[in-house]
């Protein structure tokens, strides 16, 4: 099938709309934080207090992970204010491109049918349009890998006219490295590809000058990013080593088990008939799956968001092929197409067939924490007005308290397992930890106060009159659950958010408080 320009660009902007329209609708109602995006406002107002000198400044507590989103929730607060839906919207607009990218990608490795089918679906998707929704940059992760695969293919296809392409290609890698660490996944399966097509020229490779000077240009962004501190705390985590193919086996077969059984077909049939182009996409998804599924211990099913527009490219080429088994004709293979396509979208099973006005990270699978933290900061807030200060906020999460009560409130302590058996998700239930000047338990390398038994809580107790210890997160030491639980005032329970779609969704959470009238 071709479209002529005028139709291509009216089926972009078409798509472009809908995909906008179905992320923002509703946003603006401030649907609270989740752990994570506390998290990325936090960062986001280390870039506005400190700019660029948060890289190297050593009273603040800068990750070196998650760098670009951080950047943009930084630059939207700066020009909207800070709200909620303002940090989720530069992720809103970026998730909006995505089934642009999917289209160019699928139509460049396949055809223009295949290309249609993948961007509605893409479009219409539940899991992409709830991750469009959060301010965290899984959705930028998706759009740079899309880009660094069109980019690529068009070089290997014309490598004495792709200079700009050449530099394009590097710039987006740049700042996939700068977006997520595991970027690195990426890069490793464009090398094993372009070694498998260039097998025969690598010891003429090694003598162009251009290799090396690639090499130094990354190892320089690597090291002046502070990408090379993230991997060296990654391997020093302990969190390698791992076996969650059967939570990663049971996500896909389980809640998406048509789109992963068909995605498998096109992943067959594409690599059979265009190899050259489709086995990159393959190598990768390889790379990506055995990485989560057998490396990293900690498992939780956005980890594989960055392969779902691949899987619906796969999908959709399955769906294609279906088509010329029923008919010859090729503008009734699209119409069949599209018409199966919709339908799809239309059941609403994954698919979102009309907007809504919240969309659960928990639709799926129940995996993250998600009450209404504006009820339990709002009451906090009200009691605080009454109290003479200092009162001490002993925390689960202090980016929470630096959202609702400033980021210069104090004291805040941090409510963290010490040194305990067992894992929780994959990670070590362990925080490193000394003593300041002050007798006081820190996390190793901030000046973050720490409670971890007992012992800390009562000083804590005793040094501040009045106090809140919110407890959501029942891993922690028992001891000091019981004792809030026997000692303290429970001030608010909640267990769910009440928008939340999935039944199962159950957080308990308590709000409990001492000295406060």
């Amino acid at each position: 099938m071709k479209l002529s320009k005028y139709k291509l660009m009216i089926f972009l902007v078409l798509i472009f709309l809908a995909s906008f329209f179905l992320r923002f609708y509703g946003m603006t109602a401030n649907y609270p934080f989740w752990v994570d995006e506390f998290f990325t406002a936090s960062q986001a107002n280390v870039f506005l207090k400190y700019g660029l000198f948060a890289f190297n400044n050593t009273k603040v507590y800068f990750e070196y992970h998650n760098i670009i989103p951080h950047i943009l929730v930084a630059t939207f607060f700066k020009l909207f204010g800070q709200q909620e839906w303002v940090a989720r919207l530069p992720f809103v607009i970026i998730g909006s491109f995505v089934p642009l990218a999917v289209f160019f990608l699928a139509r460049k490795i396949f055809n223009t049918v295949t290309a249609i089918s993948a961007s509605l679906l893409t479009t219409f998707s539940y899991l992409q349009i709830t991750w469009s929704r959060q301010a965290r940059g899984y959705v930028l992760q998706q759009l740079l890998i899309l880009t660094v695969f069109y980019l690529y293919l068009k070089i290997v296809k014309s490598p004495k006219k792709s200079t700009f392409y050449f530099a394009l290609l590097i710039f987006i890698l740049i700042l996939g490295i700068l977006t997520h660490v595991t970027f690195y996944l990426l890069i490793l399966a464009l090398v094993i590809h372009y070694l498998f097509l260039n097998q025969f020229k690598i010891s003429s490779i090694l003598k162009k000058f251009w290799f090396y000077l690639v090499c130094i240009f990354f190892l320089l962004i690597i090291f002046k990013t502070g990408s090379i501190n993230t991997l060296i705390e990654f391997y020093n985590s302990k969190s390698l080593g791992a076996n969650n193919l059967w939570y990663y086996h049971s996500f896909l077969w389980r809640e998406y088990g048509l789109i992963t059984f068909l995605a498998i077909l096109g992943f067959f049939m594409g690599f059979l008939q265009k190899r050259k182009q489709f086995s990159l996409v393959v190598i990768y998804v390889f790379i990506h799956l055995l990485f989560v599924s057998f490396v990293f211990k900690p498992y939780i099913s956005r980890y594989l968001l960055p392969v779902f527009p691949i899987l619906f490219i796969a999908f959709s080429y399955t769906l294609t092929q279906l088509t010329t088994l029923m008919t010859k004709n090729k503008n009734y293979q699209t119409l069949i197409l599209i018409t199966i396509t919709l339908f799809i979208i239309g059941n609403g099973y994954k698919f979102v067939n009309k907007p809504k006005k919240y969309y659960s990270v928990n639709h799926d699978f129940r995996e993250i924490a998600n009450i209404d933290y504006h009820q339990i900061y709002n009451l906090v807030k009200q009691k605080i007005q009454k109290q003479p200060p200092p009162v001490a906020i002993i925390e689960t999460l202090p980016d929470r308290t630096g959202w609702y009560l400033g980021y210069d409130y104090q004291p805040i302590y941090l409510f963290r397992w010490g040194n305990e058996e067992g894992l929780v998700n994959g990670l070590v239930k362990k925080t490193a930890s000394v003593f300041n000047d002050k007798g006081e338990k820190v996390v190793s390398g901030t000046d973050l106060k720490l409670v971890t038994d007992l012992s800390d809580l009562r000083k804590v107790v005793k040094r501040y009159p009045q106090g809140f210890i919110f407890i959501d997160d029942w891993s922690m030491s028992k001891e000091i659950i019981d004792y809030a639980k026997e000692n303290f005032k429970q001030e608010l329970y909640l267990d769910h958010y009440p928008l939340d779609d999935n039944p199962y969704s159950i957080w308990p959470a308590t709000l409990y408080s001492w000295g406060i009238n």
